[in-house]
């Protein structure tokens, strides 16, 4: 009855927890770390058995139970309470005007925005979320850069696996995308939106690691 009600209740949170267009492969993940998890761990207390006995690894098996407990109970299944998945309509659709095969790329975006120095420090705390959201999104790499010639001139760069990935994201926007939008445009001093421009390898580019 245990076993039953824990599995359950996981599987239930992590399919309320994700996103539709990510719950295939997100309790595809689930169930392989449940099973993997149950399979080593009947190795692992079956030797423990094997050496000593089984009254022994039952009793070493509980004790375990209740220090992984007290190391993870903040831990939950349904990630932060600051992420909201509900879907939003989100930026338009890219018209580029040379044709690009869906699965060409990689994609490099780049986004310059304009701010006061002053206001730095909370600017780089907003992009460091703006950081795991779009290594979330399955962004392959992350960058942020200052200019050293224009104080306040900040430049970001994200780069997807292909053409049809990054539109692919543009339809993903979530409420706490445009939240998080919101406040990066905030810091942006200039009277025009910051300037967002896409680039297509021209053939197969070397990436630098997710900053």
């Amino acid at each position: 009855m245990a076993w039953i009600s824990v599995a359950n209740s996981l599987a239930v949170a992590a399919q309320t927890a994700m996103p539709d267009w990510v719950r295939a492969r997100g309790m595809a993940t689930y169930q392989m770390a449940l099973m993997g998890g149950a399979a080593a761990g009947s190795l692992v207390w079956g030797q423990v058995a094997g050496l000593t006995d089984v009254r022994t690894a039952v009793l070493a098996a509980a004790a375990y139970g209740l220090v992984v407990w007290g190391a993870t109970r903040k831990l939950t299944v349904e990630g932060s309470a600051e992420i909201d998945f509900t879907p939003v309509s989100g930026p338009e659709q890219p018209d580029p005007v040379i044709p690009i095969d869906p699965q060409e790329g990689p994609v490099m975006v780049t986004i310059e925005y304009r701010i006061d120095p002053a206001q730095a420090a909370a600017f780089v705390e907003v992009m460091e979320r703006t950081r795991r959201a779009r290594l979330r999104q399955g962004a392959l790499s992350w960058g942020l850069f200052k200019d050293t010639s224009h104080p306040g001139r900040y430049v970001e760069y994200f780069v997807d696996e292909n053409w049809l990935e990054h539109q692919r994201r543009l339809q993903r926007f979530t409420a706490f995308d445009a939240e998080l939008r919101d406040e990066r445009l905030k810091f942006h001093q200039d009277s025009r939106p910051p300037v967002l421009r896409r680039y297509v390898a021209e053939f197969g580019a070397d990436l630098p690691p997710a900053l």
